[in-house]
């Protein structure tokens, strides 16, 4: 079968596209100019075109296996084709090689040209090296101390504890109008969460119920408690949305939710114990009224019936 012209500029504009996410500079503006070139329409995340097309390309890129994420206005690659693992030896050669470079080039084009090389291949570092080289390149490790000298692998230890039914102390720290403010909470450790080059532990808080998600930077201190989660106490169960507009207003309580009121124009909805399938054919009846907001799991397969439906008008 002859190939049409329109197949080969698809295949262009594949490419150009998985160009734009391997430098990690994938905005949507950027994005719909690669895959709607020589189309005379307006660039608009609004305009329901681009998003059609767009979830095209993206699904041809989940059927090789590259699956995109959209965070920030931006599109980044999670997996991309090859990773680069280093051990500590040479990561540590790496950033003197880097280091003595930086000095070299300190000015000019030869600067920008030394920072693009070096970008493009940190983009290429495993989760595991992207971790390490935040641990040696950080120059206070105050806030990475623990009560034991045991716990200087916080990614061992908080995975140890995630696999385990034991309640845990965690003491942190949030930033709030530049300001450190200290929070402790006993919690139920459940999953640790790789985002480039950093990494966050997702956990069920046992005073609200209610799912957070802590950078391990942010962890001042993390321990055991000797006291076993009651089998009773369900933690994997607890969904958070968000409702908008009239809906909001108009909302009621089921007796198993509580709202934690109105949070950046959403009314807040704390949801324990109710079927999981109940509850998604609920939320998807609200439509664009309503957002989840955790936990990750839970909103990323919203997420993925949305975009198994749109397929189907493809």
């Amino acid at each position: 079968m002859e190939t049409s012209t329109k197949q080969v500029d698809s295949c262009i504009k594949m490419f150009a596209l998985l160009k734009l996410l391997l430098e990690d500079n994938a905005k949507f503006s950027q994005v719909v100019k690669v895959i709607s070139a020589d189309e005379e329409v307006s660039l608009s995340s609004a305009n329901s075109i681009h998003s059609v097309t767009l979830n095209k390309y993206l699904n041809t890129l989940k059927l090789f296996g590259l699956n995109v994420k959209k965070e920030k206005g931006k599109y980044h690659l999670i997996n991309p084709p090859y990773k680069i693992d280093l051990d500590k030896e040479d990561l540590e050669a790496f950033m003197l090689i880097k280091d003595c470079a930086a000095r070299i080039y300190n000015d000019g084009n030869s600067k920008d040209e030394f920072e693009k090389f070096i970008k493009s291949f940190e983009l290429r570092f495993s989760e595991t090296t992207q971790m390490l080289m935040k641990q040696t390149s950080s120059a206070n490790r105050a806030d990475f101390s623990f009560y034991y000298d045991k716990f200087t692998n916080k990614i061992e230890i908080c995975s140890k504890f995630c696999k385990e039914d034991y309640k845990v102390e965690i003491i942190y720290y949030i930033t709030r109008s530049g300001k450190k403010q200290e929070k402790k909470i006993t919690a139920k450790a459940q999953n640790l969460l790789y985002r480039r080059g950093t990494v966050r532990l997702q956990v069920v808080d046992l005073t609200s119920g209610e799912p957070a998600v802590i950078s391990l930077d942010n962890i001042i201190s993390i321990k055991q408690l000797p006291n076993k989660i009651p089998p009773a106490l369900n933690t994997n169960r607890v969904t958070v949305y968000g409702l908008r507009g009239r809906l909001a207003k108009n909302y009621t309580l089921r007796s198993w939710e509580y709202s934690r009121g109105i949070e950046n124009g959403w009314l807040v909805i704390v949801n324990k114990d109710e079927s999981e399938d109940e509850l998604i054919k609920r939320l998807l009846k609200y439509g664009a009224n309503c957002k989840v907001l955790n936990p990750t799991g839970f909103k990323e397969k919203i997420l993925s019936i949305y975009e198994d439906t749109l397929k189907l008008y493809d």
